[in-house]
């Protein structure tokens, strides 16, 4: 364990990792990209679904992302709606794409990143985005996740509160008023677990250190409201930016534990990711924190440029890079790429042009 003025480096507790990524870029024709989608999803339910899927585990193979690439017009943020649109419900997906073989319920979250105006305060609004989204889907708390985030929101916003915040953002919903209530219920859960009720209306930081305090005591309950093993570490972290990267562990935990009634597992669209670029990679270093740390969780990620995490040059910049970490993305095997628009003639409307796949792709379904 390490300690840096005080403070855990989150980063060496999160980087002990071997993984074996294998991920699918496709950009075919909207019916043979429904098929990639639906083929790596319906994998990545059944992964998840075995006795040897570990949400904690760091050193696991990561098969929870599918990636398209393409020039701009070429129609990837449509494409990405209307997955949104098709896994929302049966009747906004086109009819030649075929009905899903899965039955669990999925939760399709499309979050556009080209509205980015800072670091901190979009990456910010990618995680309230994806709680909102479950606040209304599941409509009870995530213990684990919302005491961490309660805490991060009195260090980070004091005085401002969190549904006035959501609305100011622009990323409030139908469920924005939900959301703090269920992060006060988070708290009254945790005190009641820890036998505690005059912990409800405390601060976070004298409720998260009785948390610490317990789970290093091993006090069941405790253990059994917030079990995650690095729990009390983040906990005890400072709760600011780069703490707030890695609660969805936290979260990634709470949906691990839901009853089986309540499961649902979201699937994350990240459109135009290409916005997310800066000289030294600091958004884009917190968001593949978050593809990392929720295995359970599937996303889509769309943007004019190939990820580039295989690349080993990128190393000190990201948490995990090279082909021994993401080797899908080492290869131009299993890509397929789209082509620059093209137009009907002069002064004709231009309109995307019908993606080819490369001569060296394989199908679309294969692993």
């Amino acid at each position: 364990m390490i300690i840096l003025g005080g403070t855990m480096d989150l980063r060496s507790l999160f980087s002990a990792n071997d993984p074996s990524f294998t991920v699918e870029e496709a950009f075919t024709d909207r019916h043979g990209q429904w098929v990639a989608v639906a083929a790596a999803l319906g994998e990545h339910l059944r992964h998840i679904a075995g006795q040897a899927f570990n949400v904690e585990d760091l050193e696991a193979p990561r098969t929870n992302l599918i990636t398209f690439h393409g020039v701009g017009g070429a129609g990837k943020s449509t494409l990405l709606r209307k997955i949104e649109a098709a896994l929302t419900t049966a009747e906004h997906r086109p009819a030649q794409w075929g009905a899903p073989t899965w039955t669990d319920r999925v939760l399709p979250i499309r979050i556009d990143l080209s509205r980015a105006a800072s670091t901190g305060a979009d990456f910010e609004r990618v995680i309230l985005t994806i709680r909102l989204a479950l606040a209304g889907a599941l409509g009870r708390t995530l213990p684990g996740f919302d005491v961490a985030l309660r805490a991060y929101w009195e260090h980070q916003h004091p005085g401002e509160p969190l549904d006035e915040y959501v609305r100011r953002s622009g990323i409030a919903g139908k469920f924005a008023s939900v959301l703090p209530g269920q992060l006060q219920a988070g708290v009254g859960e945790v005190a009641a677990a820890l036998a505690l009720p005059g912990l409800v209306g405390s601060a976070a930081g004298q409720l998260t250190s009785a948390l610490v305090d317990a789970l290093r005591e091993r006090h069941a309950r405790a253990q059994a409201l917030a079990g995650a093993t690095r729990t009390a570490a983040l906990l005890e972290a400072t709760p600011d930016l780069e703490a707030l990267s890695f609660y969805p562990h936290l979260l990634a935990w709470d949906l691990a534990q839901l009853p089986p009634k309540k499961k649902i597992t979201p699937v994350i669209l990240l459109d135009t990711f290409e916005d997310t670029a800066d000289r030294h990679r600091d958004l884009e270093r917190l968001l593949q924190r978050l593809v990392w740390l929720m295995p359970n969780c599937f996303f889509v990620i769309g943007g004019r440029s190939r990820l580039q995490w295989a690349d080993p040059a990128l190393h000190g910049q990201l948490d995990w890079t090279g082909p021994a970490a993401w080797p899908g993305l080492a290869t131009t095997a299993s890509s397929l790429t789209v082509p620059q628009p093209r137009t009907a003639g002069p002064g004709a409307r231009s309109k995307p042009a019908a993606p080819r796949p490369s001569s060296t792709a394989p199908p679309a379904s294969a692993p």
